[in-house]
């Protein structure tokens, strides 16, 4: 199930048209397509009597026997999984499928009914993904040598997996994951934690798989530079991080010494592997890895790439400039605001597509609305003043996965039409901001994106379009 069209584009329009706003619009859902992880399998696996191969985003190229496997079996976590299952069911159209068992958010389902689907929680884990997660590992211990195991792996699946370790609760995952998302951890950093407070992640799967039969691991990267080891906690990969780097984290943003955060048992376990008294999560030289092969499939750059090509085909000069961007919310948002004020006049029409993922600190416990890319489209337009009446540009950020930080929306627009309307109706920025209720300012003006929850996740996207 993907939905990846704007649900209320013809309500921004009439409140707030300009031309560039409707390029930017229609680029929007060019974007979301182009990621659709039915159409992202359909292109990447391809059964050719039998010979399966399958291809990376690159269009590398993996060939299996696929007359040599007796069985299939398929698991997998994530918001795009539903789909990506159904697409690859669709292609194999095979007998041999014996089992199939994934978790997704709620609220999405797949087309197929046969197989499994447990609906859990994101981005804080709950019973339910501990549930999906067991009968994940249920359908593993089915596989046989001569089978064949195919995982997809798709944003959320860090959160949609939950399997703590068997000195902690469910209960002290889901508090250390939520202080953690508030004081603005990175990606990276949270999932070095997941990682080494759970069963499965950080290579910790292929453990328990240890080589028994071949593994394809189809993965749609929602991860800055596609990190094949943080996309999912990479529970098939070898994990570059280690306990040290798991204590250190959790020192740096002040949860270490927080007894009601962290049990005595789990920093004595993480003190111990950070100094090697007990065994790290495994690492590359690992022969347990032998029979599994990750691909990624998808990412942010087809998105950006997609959208670069659309806007260029409507005759604007557009650059790429990388889906790399990270940091601090507002710092994007500060970067935006240049990329439509610091240029002149002559070189319009011109665009800027850029990719990545930011954050937002949350220290002051506030209790607004909003997510990082509508914080950060809020913050490049806390600085336009006095503009020009024939001034016409768009910045747009958004979020693939349909939602942004803890609103229904996928992010926001910034246009002079928008602009005015804030200034009439005499609403300050900085307070929203203050408050993180990016979400609330942007409805009361007609801003806001809404999507509903997309099918598919590579990251989030920003769009600056200025036309004169």
């Amino acid at each position: 199930m993907t939905n990846l069209k704007l649900q209320n584009k013809s309500k921004i329009l009439r409140y707030n048209y300009s031309d560039s706003l409707k390029l930017t619009l229609d680029a929007i859902e060019i974007g979301l397509r182009s990621v659709n992880p039915r159409f992202i399998v359909k292109n990447s696996v391809k059964l050719r009597g039998n010979t399966l191969n399958i291809f990376d985003y690159n269009g590398e190229k993996k060939r299996f026997d696929f007359g040599s496997f007796n069985s299939i079996y398929l698991v997998g976590a994530g918001k795009a999984t539903a789909s990506m299952t159904d697409a690859f069911m669709n292609i194999i159209n095979d007998k041999k499928i014996k089992g199939c068992c994934i978790t997704v958010p709620y609220g999405i389902k797949m087309k197929s009914t046969l197989c499994s689907v447990t609906n859990a929680a994101h981005p804080i884990p709950d019973f339910n993904g501990v549930i999906g997660t067991k009968k994940i590992l249920n359908i593993i211990e089915k596989v046989k040598k001569n089978d064949l195991l195919v995982i997809f792996l798709s944003g959320g699946a860090s959160a949609l997996m939950p399997l703590p370790l068997d000195v902690m609760e469910l209960h002290e995952k889901q508090r250390i994951t939520m202080q953690l998302l508030s004081s603005g951890a990175t990606i990276d950093e949270m999932n070095t934690v997941r990682k080494h407070l759970s069963k499965i992640k950080g290579g910790r799967l292929a453990s328990i798989i240890n080589k028994k039969f071949q593994v394809i691991t189809l993965i749609l990267s929602d991860v800055v530079e596609d990190k094949i080891d943080v996309i999912a906690s990479g529970p098939t990969t070898a994990d570059l991080s280690t306990f040290y780097d798991t204590k250190k984290i959790l020192i740096k943003y002040k949860l270490w010494n927080n007894q009601q955060l962290i049990s005595k048992k789990l920093r004595i376990l993480i003190s111990n592997g950070a100094s090697g008294k007990i065994q790290d999560t495994p690492k590359p030289d690992d022969a347990v890895f032998t029979n599994i092969y990750n691909v990624i499939i998808g990412n942010n750059n087809i998105a950006c790439k997609n959208i670069k090509s659309f806007l260029e085909k409507n005759g604007i000069k557009t650059m790429y400039l990388g889906s790399a961007f990270t940091g601090k919310s507002n710092v994007l948002g500060d970067l935006l605001y240049k990329l439509v004020n610091d240029f002149p006049v002559v070189s319009t029409p011109y665009a800027f597509v850029l990719g990545g993922e930011t954050t937002v600190d949350l220290e002051n416990k506030t209790k607004g609305i909003g997510g990082r890319n509508q914080e950060a489209a809020l913050s490049a337009a806390s600085h336009f003043e006095n503009l020009d009446e024939d001034m016409d540009f768009t910045i747009a950020c958004f979020g693939t996965d349909g939602i942004d930080g803890n609103s229904s929306a996928a992010g926001a627009i910034v246009n002079p039409k928008l602009l005015a309307n804030i200034k009439q109706k005499k609403l300050r920025i900085s307070n929203y901001l203050k408050n993180h209720d990016s979400n609330t300012l942007f409805n009361s003006v007609n801003g806001a994106l809404y999507t509903k929850i997309t099918g598919t996740n590579v990251n989030d996207v920003s769009i600056v379009c200025r036309l004169k």
